[in-house]
């Protein structure tokens, strides 16, 4: 209910929380004290009369560590105590939701906040204590971003439940490059950004995090092509020609030894050269040395499959043997150093196969990350009958076919769950490749929630998000679900899901779910992203009448944009936009189905031209590189089938 709001008056706060976060905290109190109530605070010198009391224990968050508040109003004083500075900061915006507070998306604009009488707190009786579900709650960074969409996410996370941010490589440098750079879209210029530019960008990513005490996660691919002297802030660079010194160093691959596609991410090591493992253990050990604020270290191997070592010597071990060996080598010089970062390492590829005879021998430094990037996501693993997994495929090498089915993926992190019974979590993908090919985004939605409820029995603490931040098109609800979630699996999704369209559509919001419901019943996850055959007639059939109805709710969408207040006008339009989008694209993706090609390459070159001369009108929403690099990759729309611009 919105409200006059009443006269400010001065209150005393004490602030008790880690030193650094605690300014911020303070800050997004005050300013939400003000925005809601009316209400000017003030920090106060001592405890006595204080009527706005925040501590943190400022734990630092592990495995055994869930976050945890309790926020306490009655006659006008409040108290939220909490375990980590990050719990901290989640709980003052879950009691300024209990009041109406809504985070529909990121950035400022994405706030809904209400204006109340003064009386509405004074009145009010809370006594909130809640425990995150997982440890684990996250997203890692990909696609193409400004720092400012960087920083706006990370912003956004802790307002719906998230505690942590994974930062590929040594700076976010290859995501950043693909914005400023406009790569793939030919109607904006390129805007200045070199190394140094990008480590300024970096420096305040992380600001922005520790501000929040985000748990950090960094790094990930790009060791080994650090071995072989090759930076990992470049992320996928390729052209490269490995010099004939460091030859000895590199897979072994049908009698030759070079980087793979000449880019050194996706080179693979002879774990059998002696000098290999200790290279690569002394660089994993200098990183750590000097970046302490990173909570857990990603120690990843080579981001390609079908790759491994030939050498006779390397043919006699798994790669997963070959990688927890150095992983227990790694643990051995990191304790000998005194440092206590965590690793994270990774199933993932060849490495999905279990070793054979290698097991890590202090499990409490590691935390077992599964990655089942080749999965379905038009099935849950909540569909899935444990008790009845497959074998996994036995492992052949520079031959493994990755499987869709989630069985099969389940198979294998079962596998492995037998070796090591540590902390574990999912890196998962819906929004990462497979939201595209879901136009309304409630399926991809349906499937978060339902893949979240399931963690518990998979005997996963967590799940981090491997996906563009600018995943919010047509709306972010994908996001919104998954961080509350996490933080609450019980809650109602359906209840989720209408105070999300409130929030983000106000009056008319449900105008526009019969549409969002259409759009992703018509549409497949799985055919946009390879998964099947290409010609599909019935598929074409519902993409063709997907087309036809994107045309006929245009009026509708167009009248709400006309109707809405200045506060959710912006919203409206995006969906406005998104109906264009959705018309498009089915149109051609319809002649993919169909077969056609002079159709398809027709209307590709339509869609083409739509979104790259729209983009900064959806720029926080849609990442135009990315929904063009994994159409050409992966729906049809290749350069090898004709699809030239």
């Amino acid at each position: 209910m919105e409200t006059t709001q009443g006269a400010s008056i001065i209150m005393l706060v004490r602030i008790d929380a880690g030193a650094y976060a605690s300014t911020f905290i303070t800050e997004e109190l005050t300013r939400l004290m003000d925005r809601m109530f009316g209400i000017d605070v003030r920090e106060a010198a001592e405890d006595t009369g204080a009527q706005l009391v925040l501590t943190s224990a400022g734990l630092k968050q592990d495995a055994e560590l869930k976050d945890e508040f309790h926020i306490a109003l009655s006659g006008g004083r409040l108290t939220i105590d909490a375990n980590t500075d990050v719990a901290l900061l989640i709980a003052v915006y879950r009691f300024a939701y209990e009041f109406g507070a809504r985070f529909p998306q990121p950035g400022a604009a994405g706030e809904r906040l209400p204006k109340l009488d003064r009386a509405v707190f004074d009145d009010a009786d809370l006594d909130i204590h809640e425990i995150a579900a997982f440890a684990h709650r996250g997203v890692c960074i990909e696609g193409a971003d400004s720092v400012g969409n960087i920083i706006d996410f990370i912003d956004w996370l802790p307002k719906l439940g998230f505690n942590t941010f994974f930062v590929q490589f040594e700076n976010p440098y290859p995501f950043l490059k693909r914005w400023y750079q406009h790569e793939f879209n030919p109607y904006i210029n390129a805007e200045p950004l070199d190394a140094d530019i990008a480590q300024q960008m970096s420096d305040r990513v992380d600001e922005a995090m520790r501000a929040r005490g985000i748990v950090q996660h960094r790094v990930g691919h790009g060791w080994t092509g650090e071995v072989l002297g090759y930076s990992s802030k470049y992320g996928w660079e390729s052209g490269l020609t490995i010099p004939e010194e460091k030859k000895p160093l590199v897979a072994e691959l049908d009698g030759r030894r070079e980087l793979v596609d000449g880019a050194p991410i996706l080179t693979s090591l002879d774990f059998s050269n002696p000098e290999v493992t200790p290279r690569m253990v002394e660089l994993v050990v200098d990183y750590a040395r000097k970046h302490p604020n990173v909570d857990y270290l990603h120690v990843w191997l080579s981001d390609a499959r079908n790759n491994i070592c030939e050498c006779d010597e390397c043919r006699k071990w798994l790669p997963a043997d070959q990688y927890v060996r150095f992983l227990n080598a790694l643990d051995e010089r990191l304790t000998e150093e005194g440092l206590d970062v965590h690793i994270c390492f990774l199933l993932y590829h060849e490495l999905l196969f279990a070793p054979e005879h290698e097991t890590i021998r202090h499990p409490e430094r590691f935390t077992m990350m599964f990655a089942p990037i080749t999965r379905t996501f038009e099935r849950s693993y909540a569909d899935v009958d444990l008790d009845d997994l497959p074998q996994p495929a036995p492992y052949t090498r520079n031959r493994i076919v990755l499987p869709n089915s989630l069985e099969d993926n389940l198979a294998y992190l079962f596998a492995w769950r037998k070796m090591f019974q540590g902390d574990a979590f999912v890196y998962d993908y819906p929004l990462g490749r497979a939201h595209y090919g879901d136009f309304g985004y409630l399926a991809i939605s349906d499937t978060i929630r339902r893949d979240i409820a399931k963690l518990r029995d998979l005997g996963l603490n967590g799940y981090i998000s491997c996906q563009e931040l600018r995943a919010g098109f047509p709306h972010y609800l994908p996001n919104y679900v998954m961080g509350r979630m996490l933080w609450n699996p019980r809650l109602d999704y359906g209840q989720l899901k209408d105070e999300y369209f409130e929030a983000l559509l106000g009056d008319g919001w449900r105008d526009a779910l019969p549409w969002l419901e259409m759009a992703s019943e018509l549409s497949s996850c799985d055919y946009f992203n390879a998964i099947g055959e290409r010609h599909n007639p019935e598929q074409a059939k519902r993409y063709a009448e997907l087309s036809e109805q994107a045309r006929a709710v245009a009026d509708m969408l167009a009248d709400h944009v006309a109707g809405a207040d200045d506060g959710h006008r912006a919203a409206w339009l995006v969906l406005d936009w998104h109906c264009g989008y959705v018309e498009r694209i089915s149109t051609a993706l319809a002649a993919i189905a169909d077969g056609d090609d002079a159709r398809a390459k027709s209307a590709w070159s339509r869609f083409l031209d739509y979104i790259r001369r729209g983009e900064i009108d959806v720029q926080p929403q849609l990442d135009v590189y990315r929904v063009i690099e994994v159409a050409r990759n992966y729906a049809g729309f290749s350069p090898k089938q004709g699809f030239r611009e």
